[in-house]
This record gives C-alpha cells, sequence and structure tokens, in this order.
C-alpha cells in the first residue's frame, strides 16, 4: 500500500496509474520517466513529472477518503460488505487499506461496476470468481464460501438486524444540541464523500439540517420525523405475532 509521507517516484508511478485518464500512452512515459529521470516525478519540476504526480495526488486522496469513510456492514462469515462510487481505478487499493485496516476480517468493496475482495487472514487467502447479476447474489456466494471455509463467526451480539440502526443509535446517544456546528460538519463529512461512500444517514442528515440551513434544529427532531427501519421491522414482526 502507497505511504502518503515520503513517497518514492515508483509509488508515485504506481498510483498514477490508477487515474481515469491514465491511457497506455501516458503509462509508457510515466515508466520510462520512472528508470530515466526518477527525480523529476519526485520533485514536479518538469510538466510530465507534474503530470504524474498530480495524478498520484488525486488516487491517494481518493483511497484515503473511502478508507476512511466507507460504511461497512457486518456478516457473521467475518465480512465486511462496503459500497463506494469511485472516480479512478481504485477498488483494489481501497479493499486492499480495509483489509489491513481491519485485518481480522474478509473486505467485500463494491463500486458502480465491479467489486473487490482481500483481506490479511492466513486462513483463507485465495477466492473463486463470484457470478451473480446484483450484489445481494454476490454477497450471498460469498458468505457461502467463507461459510465452509473458515471456522470463525462472529457473535450475535455485534449483529443487528439493521445496520443503519446501529449508526442512527450512535449519533442519537452521541449528540448534544449545543455542539451543533454544521461548519465542522462540513469539514469532518465532505459532501463528496457524503455522495460517494454510500452514507445514507449522514446525507439525510445533512439535507435536512444542513442544506436547509435550519441550524436551530436538532438531531432528536431529525429521529422524531423519520421512523427507523429497525423500528418498522419490529412492528411488522409483532403484528405477525399477533
Amino acid at each position: 500500500m502507497f505511504s502518503i509521507c515520503n513517497m518514492s517516484a515508483k509509488e508515485y508511478v504506481q498510483a498514477a496509474i490508477c487515474h481515469k485518464d491514465s491511457s497506455m500512452d501516458f503509462i509508457k512515459k510515466a515508466n520510462l520517466l520512472l528508470k530515466t529521470r526518477p527525480h523529476e516525478i519526485t520533485t514536479g519540476f518538469t510538466e510530465f513529472g507534474a503530470k504524474v504526480k498530480k495524478r498520484a495526488n488525486a488516487v491517494l486522496r481518493e483511497i484515503h477518503l473511502f478508507s476512511a469513510y466507507t460504511r461497512l456492514k457486518p456478516f457473521p462469515e467475518m465480512l465486511l460488505v462496503g459500497k463506494c462510487k469511485t472516480e479512478h481505478n481504485t477498488g483494489t487499493l481501497i479493499a486492499k487499506s480495509l483489509a489491513r485496516r481491519f485485518n481480522s476480517f474478509i473486505l467485500l468493496i463494491f463500486t458502480q461496476d465491479n467489486y473487490y475482495i482481500d483481506t490479511e487472514r492466513n486462513d483463507i487467502s485465495k477466492f473463486p470468481s463470484f457470478d451473480g447479476n446484483t450484489d445481494e447474489e454476490v454477497i450471498v456466494q460469498v458468505r457461502d464460501h467463507l461459510g465452509t471455509n473458515i471456522e470463525e463467526i462472529l457473535s450475535d451480539d455485534i449483529l443487528l438486524h439493521d445496520g443503519d440502526f446501529l449508526w442512527e443509535k450512535y449519533y442519537e446517544t452521541q449528540f448534544l444540541e449545543q455542539r451543533l456546528n454544521i461548519k465542522q460538519f462540513r469539514r469532518f463529512i465532505p459532501k463528496y464523500v457524503l455522495e460517494k461512500a454510500d452514507m445514507k444517514i449522514e446525507s439525510e442528515f445533512y439535507k435536512a439540517v444542513v442544506e436547509q440551513r435550519e441550524e436551530k434544529r436538532t438531531l432528536d427532531d431529525f429521529f422524531k420525523q423519520k421512523e427507523t427501519r429497525f423500528e418498522k421491522s419490529i412492528k411488522k414482526k409483532h403484528s405477525k405475532d399477533i
């Protein structure tokens, strides 16, 4: 994985290759520059060297943001599943970054046109191709594969009926009306991330509070007007029991 600090010319080129605009011609020129004059890449004092560095930084920024903000849903088979809308070819690197961060789990990351799976575990290092037509079908296939290849299972006490309920309750318990700070919300959860990292709860809060500029509204008001999916499922279950 790349290191944001003290980047080598090779690391810059490896990252720049993942940029959406990097053609085969660009890749050949970047590799040639790496072999002949690598200092032009690290310093960026030539036009092409600066171009390689700029593209690399754009890719690294995307990996960093999605590694930090992608919502991960747990499944019993030590599986964490997330979705994000990438601009560059970073799916593999995002999955790898998250796998290193959560090294006891298998990471399954969906982008708008593909899926990527990675893990740091030693007991399951290879994965077959999963050919589901939908994300849900792929998840089922991955879970079936893990169920027959690993023995460890997540305990039920950390698995909820609805993953969003966990985050709703988190915000509800952490929120203090006197600390509502729209400026800080924008700073720590950029709008770009809200749109790209599938952060549904935060996006709804952003629209209800930030975009409408209703700064006197509290998170309690937000939850009062929105019956959670968890509560609906409980009511539905009770009605069936009756």
